[in-house]
């Protein structure tokens, strides 16, 4: 009877690193980083643009809602965007209508069979997270009302920017490590900056739409699901992609 070797992982698989390796990795970090220090302040500017005028278009205001400011980041002077809306309390029906909502999805999850363990566990969390809205306002209605631009809107547009300066130091961590083509490192980390510049100013919008569409109900809720998941999941989504790329292992040895 034959033995067959069970196929490895590419990313189980050890590669030879040499200086050339490492000289290409901080060149091409370095590269992306010196980009960023000369377009993140042009970048903000037409995210400034942009929803300035989506946000008349959208009800969310002025365009004069939407403006540039410079804070600092450990003692550095930094541009950044910053929203002004309004998001309305919700009515009584509305909070006892979320709370129902709340508790009938808390209650389906019990209902359902093990087999569906994946829907069991996102009814709850939207069940928790609905449950925690409705208290938040319940208890905390100033803090709700206050922090809405900030968690819906600038939050968002600070995270982007956040993971614009991140993606390439870790695409240098876990994607150029391995023997893929220069162009296809250089194609990854543009493919996800490109989706983070267009995609977050998307973002921040839409959620500041839905809040507004609805009320300080939803605030949290809808950061909670829909601020750091999907940006996370595109990223994932591009990594994948590319490292695809990489050298598949060979049969038999080690």
């Amino acid at each position: 009877m034959s033995l067959r070797m069970t196929r490895q992982h590419r990313g189980l698989r050890s590669y030879i690193w040499t200086w050339q390796h490492s000289a290409q990795l901080l060149v091409l970090l370095l590269a992306f980083w010196l980009v960023l220090w000369w377009a993140a302040p042009l970048l903000m500017h037409r995210w400034a643009d942009v929803l300035g005028w989506a946000w008349p278009h959208l009800g969310l205001g002025s365009s004069e809602g939407v403006e540039v400011q410079t804070t600092s980041l450990l003692g550095v002077p930094i541009e950044v965007v910053r929203t002004h809306f309004y998001v309305p309390p919700p009515s009584l029906w509305q909070w006892w209508g979320g709370a129902l909502l709340s508790l009938g999805l808390m209650a389906l999850s019990f209902v359902l069979s093990r087999e569906r363990l994946p829907l069991i566990y996102g009814l709850r969390i939207v069940a928790l997270l609905g449950i925690v809205g409705l208290l938040s306002y319940e208890f905390l209605p100033t803090l709700a009302v206050s922090d809405v631009n900030r968690l819906l809107a600038d939050n968002i547009l600070d995270m982007g920017l956040a993971m614009l300066w991140l993606l390439p130091a870790v695409h240098a961590l876990v994607l150029y490590i391995f023997p893929i083509p220069v162009l296809h490192k250089v194609a990854a980390t543009m493919t996800g900056m490109l989706m983070l510049v267009v995609s977050i100013p998307l973002q921040a919008a839409s959620l500041a739409w839905l809040a507004q569409q609805f009320s300080l109900l939803v605030t949290l809720p809808l950061y909670m699901l829909f601020s750091f998941l999907p940006q996370i999941a595109a990223q994932l989504g591009i990594y994948g992609l590319f490292m695809s790329f990489a050298p598949a292992p060979e049969r038999g040895g080690a």
